[in-house]
């Protein structure tokens, strides 16, 4: 996801092990449907809703807005056979076996070199390539309960690899993951070649997510199905040569930022583009706003980029807001990438918030 690198909100609170959830629950045989997590107040609006594989394996994908477990609530909570897709589970990317099933959590965002690891499309890619469905099979066959609390790039391509397994190794999937990665993990700032304007295919690709960005915050479950369903359909039109293109939209206006950072009120997500084509390394983007509550991304061009540093900023904006500094209900992301809260938003002006930043931004570079 580069659009707000999961930009966090309330994490969501998992069920009691005795209700079907736990490792190796008898509740959640093979083929029954996973009961998802029981939404916080926060989330209860939204719901939850699940796509199943069009091939006929028993795969299927729950989405639960807004969900960011850890480890431990994770394996406490699903059934066994169970992945979680970029940040559903916070922290570094792992596999657990047990007597029951396998568990995996595929993310590139926490406790991880971001520009180092592949973006969890190309993971999961990867991971089908070499044996995920020997794993994650039974006497009936292939089978997995996929996890997703976004409806981003990354997760809708991952979520339709996963879905279509038989279809990873096709050279027009792997052209996708592979520029999908690459912009993912630069948080859409990787310069990329313009040859018979793949871009503007790939751009047409995900345009429902891009152009749904600004209400997602508030989006239910079933209008994150139908943006996942909606992508799904048109990376099909895309791999039989039958996607249009899209250009590069938006624009971005400079309403305040400092020495080497800009703060941005942008109209689109491709307005990113444009900033790092006009010579932005690093900024704050304010890209919706709901009377008073504000929602940001904010982002470096790598992590090369030393005079901005994202995780002592989020840290600061979370105290500010009255959260702990590393609190998962806060401002969260990674080394490069982040955003305000998932959901709720942030309460800081742009004003405000520029202040902030300001001074993380001043005070590093006098301690440089």
């Amino acid at each position: 996801m580069r659009a707000s690198s999961k930009t966090r909100g309330k994490r969501q609170t998992a069920p009691d092990a005795a209700s079907g959830g736990g490792t190796g629950a008898s509740s959640n045989g093979a083929g029954k449907p996973a009961t998802p997590p029981a939404p916080t107040s926060s989330d209860v609006s939204r719901g939850t809703a699940q796509m199943t594989s069009p091939v006929g394996d028993r795969i299927n994908v729950q989405i639960v807005p807004g969900a960011v477990l850890t480890r431990e609530e994770f394996l406490a909570s699903s059934p066994p056979f169970s992945i979680a897709l970029d940040g559903y589970v916070q922290g570094e990317p792992f596999l657990m076996t047990t007597s029951e099933g396998p568990y995996r959590n595929f993310n590139h965002h926490e406790a991880v070199d971001r520009s180092c690891t592949c973006a969890t499309c190309e993971q999961v890619r990867r991971a089908i390539l070499l044996g995920l469905y020997e794993l994650y099979a039974d006497s009936d066959g292939r089978r997995a309960t996929i996890w997703v609390n976004d409806c981003d790039q990354d997760v809708c391509l991952a979520s339709w690899i996963l879905l279509n397994p038989d279809r990873a190794g096709e050279p027009l999937v792997r052209t996708l993951a592979h520029l999908e990665d690459l912009l993912d993990m630069s948080a859409g700032a990787f310069p990329l070649p313009r040859e018979r304007n793949l871009l503007g295919e790939i751009r047409w690709v995900f345009e429902p997510y891009t152009m749904n960005r600004p209400q997602l915050s508030r989006s239910s479950a079933e209008d994150m199905r139908s943006i996942i369903q909606a992508v799904h359909d048109r990376i099909e039109l895309f791999l039989t040569g039958q996607s249009e293109t899209l250009p590069l939209l938006g624009g971005h206006r400079e309403v305040g930022g400092g020495e080497g950072w800009v703060l941005a009120e942008v109209d689109h997500q491709h307005a990113r583009q444009k900033m790092v084509e006009s010579g932005i390394n690093a900024a704050v983007e304010l890209y919706a706003r709901s009377g008073e509550r504000y929602v940001y991304s904010i982002w470096r061009r790598s992590e090369y980029i030393v005079h901005f540093p994202i995780r002592e900023i989020l840290r600061e904006l979370n105290r500010a807001e009255g959260y702990e500094a590393d609190d998962l209900a806060g401002w969260g992301g990674s080394e490069n990438v982040g955003g305000s809260p998932r959901g709720a938003g942030s309460s800081l002006a742009p004003a405000d918030l520029e202040q902030i930043v300001e001074r993380v931004v001043a005070r590093h570079r006098l301690h440089a």
